[in-house]
């Protein structure tokens, strides 16, 4: 009976593995990784911002503006002014073109160090720009002295308006390192040499249309020009009053410098020269002496005159 409920080892059947649905699709290969081009050609985001466009300042897009609508006031001057001298009109213009662009260029790499900067010398270029078209296409010609006239006069223009840029770039940095004081008379400063620049220049093409000038203009403009002159020399003393604490704050500083190191101010000629140490001679080395002959019976042989032994007493 014990035999019988005894499995046999043919009995026993494997479990039956779970066969995969039908249904379930293959996996799919997996896509190899992109690997970075070995050579050095562009990303393709690289590729993008290379191809977007620069966007220009809003400085060189004013003055592109503005040159082009004096360029459109200029043709106009042609048909009013007078057309003689065409070779030294054209020239003239294309010259202050030129001159215009180095300016704008000039002007366009220091906008960045002040936010004024840039209005201001917008509305110097144009102005320059309009003066000097003025009286290239308005002056009357005259074959010897028509391009002469024209040179000096914008050589004129140029420099003073340049000038009172300079001047109004130095006053109004000056005033903002210290208190706002200097700050407004830097201001009012500037303001008096903008308009002392326009009544000393603007007479160049008020002179191209003939008209009189009376002398109350130039009493004004001398005016205007000492008012700039004394609101100049304020600012130069408020400015040097406002560095007085930093100065003396430099002083004490250099004082207290001093005091920690007192023989940094005593000069190297008083300290007693140490003199290097000489070696010792060294010491002379004395000849081997041989011991002094004797007799048999030990006694000295005498001393002959030379101090050597009298070896002639031994014979």
């Amino acid at each position: 009976m014990s035999d019988l409920n005894t499995p046999t080892p043919h009995s026993e059947t494997p479990a039956p593995t779970q066969a995969a649905p039908a249904s379930a699709a293959p996996a799919a290969p997996t896509a190899p990784a992109l690997q970075p081009p070995l050579t050095g050609a562009p990303l393709p985001s690289q590729t993008d911002s290379a191809k977007s466009p620069r966007k220009l300042p809003m400085f060189l897009k004013i003055s592109i503006v503005l040159l082009a609508a004096l360029t459109l006031a200029s043709i106009s001057l042609l048909f009013i002014g007078d057309f003689e001298g065409k070779f030294e009109r054209v020239f003239s213009t294309f010259a202050l073109f030129a001159v215009f662009v180095l300016l704008t260029a000039f002007d366009t790499r220091r906008q960045q160090k002040s936010e004024w900067y840039a209005p201001v010398a917008l509305v110097a270029n144009a102005y320059i720009l309009g003066v000097l078209l003025t009286v290239i296409w308005m002056t009357k010609f005259d074959y010897f002295s028509l391009l002469f006239e024209i040179f000096w006069k914008s050589v004129f223009v140029i420099l003073v308006t340049r000038l009172v840029i300079l001047c109004c770039q130095l006053l109004l940095n000056m005033g903002a390192k210290v208190s706002a004081v200097v700050t407004r008379f830097a201001f009012v400063t500037s303001a008096f040499a903008v308009l002392s620049g326009i009544l000393f220049t603007a007479p160049v093409a008020i002179d191209a249309f003939d008209l009189y000038i009376p002398d109350v203009y130039w009493k004004i403009a001398t005016a205007m020009l000492i008012l700039t002159a004394l609101g100049l020399s304020i600012t130069l003393l408020l400015r040097w009053s406002a560095g007085s604490e930093e100065r003396e704050a430099t002083r004490a500083q250099q004082r207290q410098f001093a005091n920690q190191m007192p023989y940094s101010a005593v000069p190297a000629q008083s300290f007693p020269q140490v003199q290097p140490l000489q070696a010792a001679p060294a010491p002379q080395q004395t000849p081997n002496l041989l011991p002094w002959p004797t007799f048999a019976d030990g006694r000295p042989l005498p001393m002959g005159p030379d101090g050597q032994p009298d070896f002639s007493v031994l014979g």
